[in-house]
């Protein structure tokens, strides 16, 4: 717990610097997130005995993130067509079982950089800063609710073959802590009370099928955490998964209301 805490001391002060100064810093905040991220992603799938291409896919990772971030769509696309075409030759020549080994190299790139890349997005937003700060804090509370809430009060699994210590109890109540959250952001930043709800429940529910997404890959690897990068924390894909799949729902959902 001791380790968990002083974790949390200096990574949640480092990542709401990182948001305000946003630009560059938020860049390479995402470019460690995705780097990291792919690193750990691979090496679980190499306990499995896969063989992804680990130094390729971060490659990739790092180049993808970049291009979105230099706004660089076209390359984008024509960077991403060369090197697919690039990895199957170079499989081609090394002659050995590939389909399943490229097909979670670039899983990974679905998964990680292509989803984190989404808070370059979501910061260069109208009022960016304020809907990232609304994003991490409400899934920080909605995680920390229902971890403590499902620790000491939950009774009935949700998923006991994905992730045996996540409860109903825990999960009803990290959705119904984003509610709370989403008020105080009402009251703070007089956003639209209706629409600001349906976002935090969204994004609460989200947050909760993003971590039950990571722990079905380590139940089915057969390891408690993705590494032990943060301590107290685990690595990368643990402190972050909940953030994987809430990001890219803000993104759109302000995007179909056009609040931002």
């Amino acid at each position: 717990m001791l380790s968990r805490i002083i974790t949390s001391l200096w990574g949640i002060p480092l990542i709401l610097w990182s948001i305000h100064i946003g630009d560059q810093i938020l860049f390479i905040l995402v470019l460690m997130l995705t780097s990291f991220g792919l690193w750990e992603f691979y090496s679980l799938l190499e306990k499995y005995n896969y063989q992804p291409l680990k130094l390729e896919g971060i490659l990739l990772g790092i180049i993808y993130v970049t291009l979105i971030y230099f706004e660089i769509r076209r390359a984008l696309t024509i960077s991403l067509l060369l090197i697919t075409i690039i990895l199957f030759i170079y499989e081609l020549f090394r002659k050995r079982r590939v389909i399943t080994d490229l097909a979670l190299t670039f899983l990974g790139i679905l998964y990680i950089p292509f989803l984190f890349s989404y808070l370059i997005l979501l910061r260069d937003l109208p009022f960016g800063e304020k809907l990232c700060y609304f994003l991490f804090i409400l899934i920080w509370v909605s995680d920390s609710t229902a971890y403590f809430i499902g620790k000491a009060f939950g009774k009935h699994h949700l998923a006991p073959s994905i992730s045996p210590k996540k409860t109903v109890e825990g999960t009803i109540a990290g959705i119904i802590s984003s509610i709370f959250v989403s008020l105080i952001f009402v009251f703070i930043y007089k956003w639209k009370l209706i629409f600001t709800i349906i976002l935090g429940i969204a994004l609460g529910i989200m947050g909760q099928l993003g971590d039950l997404v990571e722990s079905m890959l380590k139940r089915e690897i057969g390891v408690k955490d993705s590494s032990s990068l943060l301590p107290g924390h685990g690595g990368v894909l643990d402190r972050f998964d909940s953030l994987l799949f809430a990001i890219p729902t803000m993104y759109y959902f302000l995007h179909i209301i056009r609040l931002a």
